[in-house]
């Protein structure tokens, strides 16, 4: 028995979903790698990891200019306080990538901004600008507690309040899209590692931390529900025609992104098509991780208080041919 006319081939959603890859259309809500990484127990040894491939990847004289930069923020010092640690070692990340960038001429005006790069597209919403001052200021302070501990309670007000705007600019004003989850996502993530900084500084009390992460973990679970929905809406698509006038088919993933096709099928699998391409895009979204990372937050927070990691920015006495 053949397939049913109205059912699509698994070739036939490849290859429009494809198309919608190499074009770069596909929506992006996930929680970014780096801030996943950093804000973790494992921060100080993805710092040094990233510091040791910096190290590796530079010339001797790149290096002498990373050291020179790495003094002129920090010194003499040769330990960086909380440098391996939560939002401090994520700072330090970002920090030595934008150093980087720097020294080996990575000046292309397309370049994105390190410390906004995790929140997608549209990184200049208040979220990401008031999250990346809060890093870019904190990088430079860590060596002064008392100045860190008084940054970290203010920029944990400013983005605490960006952050229930957003939230209720999506789930009361119907302002949802793929840009603003992927803010509230990883602004809700490096806020909670902000308040738990700010307990390890003494500036806030224990208990706040938990609460936030619980309110951050129910808001997550609303949003996707209503991204799913949202994505059902909006996503569509249409055949190539195959009479003439020959006409190209095309698919819409949301409002402003829409990309042609040159796929021909029935014109009764388009419904079939955009249901399978909604349920390609969320799986691509890696949901599951993100819901880990805000549900490991509350089983480790004792661990993550306790961390007190530095980092050591040691010159490389490496020469290179």
């Amino acid at each position: 028995m053949g397939n049913h006319p109205c059912t699509p081939t698994p070739a036939t959603i490849d290859s429009i979903y494809k198309v919608a890859q190499d074009n770069g259309i596909l929506p992006d809500i996930t929680l970014d790698g780096t801030v996943a990484n950093l804000l973790s127990l494992n921060s100080s040894i993805a710092l040094n990891l990233q510091y040791a491939a910096v190290q590796q990847s530079l010339t001797t004289d790149q290096l002498v200019a990373l050291d020179t930069n790495l003094t002129s923020i920090f010194g003499q010092s040769t330990n960086v306080s909380y440098g391996g640690v939560g939002v401090v070692a994520l700072a330090l990340s970002f920090l030595l990538e934008a150093l980087v960038s720097g020294i080996v001429g990575q000046t292309d005006g397309g370049t994105t901004d390190p410390f906004k790069k995790a929140f997608g597209s549209d990184n200049s919403s208040e979220i990401a600008s008031i999250a990346s001052e809060y890093l870019k200021l904190v990088s430079k302070k860590a060596n002064n507690i008392e100045e860190m501990g008084e940054i970290t309670e203010l920029y944990d007000q400013k983005l605490k309040y960006a952050l229930i705007e957003l939230y209720e600019s999506m789930t009361l004003d119907q302002q949802l899209n793929t840009d603003s989850i992927k803010q509230w996502i990883n602004g809700a993530a490096i806020h909670l590692h902000m308040r738990i900084h700010g307990i390890r500084l003494a500036s806030v009390p224990k208990g706040t931390a938990e609460s936030l992460r619980l309110s951050y973990r129910t808001g997550l679970a609303r949003l996707i529900q209503l991204y799913n929905g949202y994505l059902r809406q909006y996503v569509r698509e249409r055949s190539t025609t195959q009479v003439p006038p020959v006409k190209a088919g095309f698919l819409i993933v949301e409002p402003g992104k829409k990309v042609r096709h040159r796929v021909v099928h029935n014109t009764c699998q388009s419904q079939a098509i955009a249901t399978a391409v909604v349920a390609r895009i969320l799986s691509a979204q890696d949901i599951g991780k993100t819901e880990i990372f805000f549900d490991e937050a509350g089983q480790i927070l004792d661990r993550l208080l306790q961390q007190r990691d530095t980092f050591e920015p040691h010159r490389q006495q490496k020469i290179k041919s």
